[in-house]
């Protein structure tokens, strides 16, 4: 290789590694202000200063602000599926979800974790406050929610009782309809104006409660259905049936 040739490809490393840098700097700061003051109080200008880069090199990344939410919602999708990766019971999500999300116990929950969470509230429609039909950012999360919503109904499938799942194969999803429902409703409870001082941990402990008692109220249907389905299957006459025609 000539020398001249090596050069040139360590200069393009370098100017790559910058680039990434500063790509990283940006997405950083548009996730601490978006946290705070949501899209329409996210801008460019502010996303510049939060950064320490020139609002030029913030257009050479992202042309607009909806790519940069757009961007902004994948990175924290990808921090979601890593810290979602493994098997997930319905009290540890509900605990990160009412607990975590609404600051009571912070460690819980990641500032990638809560803009998911406040993107659900911008995915609505625009009479009710959200974004446009259009908005590219609302079409890019409501893909994710899909997405997340599929993985979350893996998870707590496999975190069920197999003869749960095998005789009821439907609670897997209306178990994660509720926790979500549950999650979203007390993340909009805490960042409301209208905001009764609760102890957010005790409601995930009393809706971890709640739904634990209905898969427990599956497991004893399964119980007893694999019980009528063995007395259906058994010979007539039983055990001494069996000796009388053997």
């Amino acid at each position: 290789m000539k020398q001249g040739t090596r050069q040139d490809g360590d200069t393009r490393g370098t100017r790559q590694a910058r680039s990434d840098r500063s790509r990283e700097q940006i997405l950083g700061a548009a996730l601490d202000l978006a946290v705070v003051h949501g899209y329409q109080g996210t801008t460019m200008a502010a996303v510049s200063t939060a950064s320490g880069l020139p609002i030029g090199s913030v257009y050479w990344h992202f042309k607009n602000k909806e790519q940069l939410f757009v961007a902004l919602l994948e990175h924290c999708y990808e921090v979601w599926k890593e810290v979602h990766s493994g098997p997930e019971g319905l009290r540890r999500k509900l605990s990160r979800g009412i607990a975590g999300l609404s600051g009571a116990d912070p460690e819980q929950y990641t500032k990638e974790e809560a803009l998911l969470k406040a993107a659900a509230v911008w995915a609505l429609s625009r009479q009710l406050g959200g974004l446009a039909e259009d908005s590219e950012v609302r079409a890019a999360y409501l893909r994710m929610r899909a997405e997340m919503f599929g993985a979350d109904v893996r998870r707590i499938t496999e975190s069920l009782p197999a003869d749960v799942t095998r005789r009821f194969p439907e609670v897997a999803t209306k178990l994660t309809v509720m926790s979500l429902a549950l999650t979203d409703g007390f993340y909009v409870h805490a960042n409301s104006e209208v905001h009764l001082d609760l102890d957010f941990g005790e409601y995930a402990d009393l809706a971890a409660q709640a739904l634990e008692g209905l898969v427990a109220g599956f497991a004893r249907r399964a119980a007893e259905e694999e019980q009528q389905q063995q007395q259906q299957d058994a010979p007539p006459g039983g055990a001494a049936g069996l000796r009388r025609f053997g």
